[in-house]
């Protein structure tokens, strides 16, 4: 590969990183933290190929066809915008407490006479260890909905560090009686209250249950995973 065609891919790929890190995309992809290393990363990348190009020392063989083949899945990563994961990932991947860390000096009870506003994977790690907490109260979870033949849930996803170690955290809406179950995939919100006896345990086959009071498509956040 001569000088030029180095440049071309490394500016190439240093764009790609720029984009996906200076946009909200890279959140469909990493954790937050890591936003600011593509950034650098990007930004580094651009400049040595400019170094390249501008270089004294730069050859004038010519790159073989191989070489630029090597650009096109780059090209392909910087038109085309996959979405982030959803109910595919989701219905292969059961929820699994252990994932969850709680602090159990830290577990307190939620204020009533509220709707409380939980994470997902929260309220199924509080189902399963810590249900008490939980007792008549009400509380709001922001989810895409995924389906079985038990009947529907309300699902999300939680990465620490990228997409390729993701967990699937849902719970299972009960009613409201005569409402429409909403599509596949849409983002909801959901208020209800947990129903006694689901989801608990370290290890618990089922979902907690969550009797639903009130429905409200949502679109999806800057944020998909939790």
């Amino acid at each position: 590969m001569n000088r030029n065609a180095q440049a071309v891919v490394l500016a190439a790929i240093g764009a790609v990183a720029l984009r996906v890190g200076a946009t909200d995309e890279y959140a469909r992809y990493v954790n937050d933290w890591m936003k600011w290393p593509l950034v650098v990363s990007g930004v580094a990348m651009v400049a040595l190929a400019f170094l390249a190009v501008f270089s004294r020392s730069h050859d004038d063989d010519q790159a073989s066809p191989a070489v630029w083949a090597l650009l096109l899945p780059v090209v392909v990563a910087f038109v085309v915008q996959p979405p982030a994961l959803g109910a595919y990932v989701a219905e292969r991947r059961a929820n699994d407490v252990a994932a969850v860390r709680l602090d159990k000096a830290a577990v307190a009870p939620l204020p009533t006479g509220e709707v409380n506003d939980m994470l997902v994977s929260e309220f199924v790690a509080y189902a399963s260890v810590y249900p008490e907490v939980l007792t008549d109260r009400q509380v709001r979870l922001v989810g895409f909905v995924t389906r079985d033949d038990e009947g529907w849930y309300v699902t999300r996803l939680s990465i620490s560090c990228c997409a390729a170690d993701a967990l699937a955290f849902r719970v299972r809406a009960a009613g409201p009686d005569g409402s429409e179950v909403p599509a596949e995939e849409q983002w909801v919100e959901v208020v209800g209250t947990w129903v006694s006896g689901t989801g608990e345990g370290i290890g618990a086959t089922d979902a907690p249950v969550l009797e639903v009071a009130e429905v409200v498509p949502t679109a999806a956040p800057k944020r998909p995973y939790e």
